[in-house]
């Protein structure tokens, strides 16, 4: 065991105090800018992935409807499609009463002269700046961004290198297409423009890359690579989000949902669930729900348990429950009924000395993830 001098010298003191000045500094720019940044609208198909897992609570997809948007117009086809994926009606009005247009671009100061752009096509919100290198294309596809949103910023900010065959593969490897490769392609022979300041060699400056996935961005990501059975991936992206913001429940019942049925680590799930439920979320189940008190006829649907609530969601949007957590009597493993499925109850208060039960069981049938839901749900004291 080594010990540490009581007197750190002077100049060494005050080194410290300049990086700590500086992190402090870089953080709150960071924080800043973060800040400035507005919320990315739901695209139809991001958002029908996000219904047709049923993995976050009715009440959090509203709630991130109504914080970032859609940017599709409700049509009566578009409904149907919502409908058909099992959509509840709350989720079918928040999208009618969100829709965001998309800012429309000042329009350009040209000459009644001037040529028509070779590019008609829109810059969709590409953030200025310096052409971008063969590595942070590459970089960008591996996080999972789509090629169409690389091609973007390609065809807005350019690129500083050429197509060569081993490129070429190199970025189909990491997820390119032959629509980018060729943008790649038409960039790369247009002339770099140059910058009006004095260049100085010996300092060059340090190019920003491009602009990291935000929480939305990595959180969309995560349920597409949910719905193609990735759960590797969407582990990889979720704990990425709750570290980039974790005040929010979202990522957290995300990641237990990924956790406990893709890598099957209940411990891990369970940490995350509650975790969610702490920041005033839910932990999402996946279970079969009784109809007839023996399990004979059942629909499967998804069970959320929060601090104030356990609600169910069946995945033909017919059967629903809620039930307040003060007026849960009991949750207990069944000692007869579905036992062989692992099967649990909830008693629930509905007036007076009346209750109801609901039978539930894992879709997994583990009685270790019946307990586990039994332990999250425990009536409120």
């Amino acid at each position: 065991m080594t010990t540490q001098p009581k007197n750190l010298p002077l100049f060494t003191l005050n080194r410290v105090i300049v990086a700590v000045a500086a992190s402090i500094l870089f953080v709150m720019m960071t924080v800043g800018v973060a800040g400035m940044q507005a919320k990315q609208p739901y695209d139809k198909d991001k958002l029908l992935r996000v219904v047709q897992l049923n993995a976050l609570p009715t009440t959090e997809v509203v709630q991130a409807i109504q914080q970032r948007g859609v940017d599709f117009q409700m049509s009566s086809e578009i409904e149907t499609q919502f409908r058909g994926a099992d959509a509840r009606p709350e989720v079918i009005d928040a999208i009618r009463s969100n829709y965001r247009a998309a800012p429309s671009n000042p329009p350009r100061n040209t000459s009644p002269s001037s040529p028509p752009p070779t590019n008609p096509r829109p810059p969709a919100n590409v953030p200025a700046g310096p052409p971008l290198s063969k590595n942070e294309i590459v970089t960008l596809l591996q996080n999972g961004v789509p090629t169409t949103r690389v091609e973007q910023v390609v065809e807005a900010r350019g690129v500083s290198f050429s197509i060569t065959p081993p490129i070429a593969r190199e970025i189909k490897e990491a997820g390119g297409n032959n629509a980018l490769i060729g943008a790649i392609t038409a960039k790369a022979t247009e002339a770099p423009v140059t910058s009006s300041a004095p260049s100085n060699p010996g300092n060059p400056t340090r190019r920003p890359g491009p602009a990291p996935p935000d929480y939305d961005d990595l959180t969309d990501k995560a349920v597409a690579a949910m719905q193609a059975s990735n759960s590797s991936l969407a582990i990889n992206l979720l704990q990425q989000a709750v570290n980039l913001d974790s005040s929010k429940p979202g990522a957290y019942g995300l990641l237990g949902f990924a956790q406990l049925y893709g890598s099957r680590d209940i411990m891990a799930a369970e940490r995350s669930m509650r975790a969610a439920i702490e920041r005033g979320g839910g932990a999402p189940f996946r279970v079969y729900h009784d109809h007839d008190g023996f399990f004979n006829t059942f629909c499967q649907g998804s069970l959320f348990v929060s601090k104030t609530n356990v609600t169910f969601k069946g995945d033909d949007g017919n059967h629903t429950f809620a039930a307040d957590r003060t007026n849960i009597k009991e949750v207990k493993s069944n000692g007869l009924v579905g036992v062989q499925y692992g099967a649990f109850h909830l008693k629930v208060i509905t007036g007076g000395k009346k209750s109801d039960n609901y039978n539930f069981a894992p879709l997994t049938k583990q009685k270790s993830e019946a307990n586990l839901i039994i332990s999250l749900a425990q009536p409120s004291q």
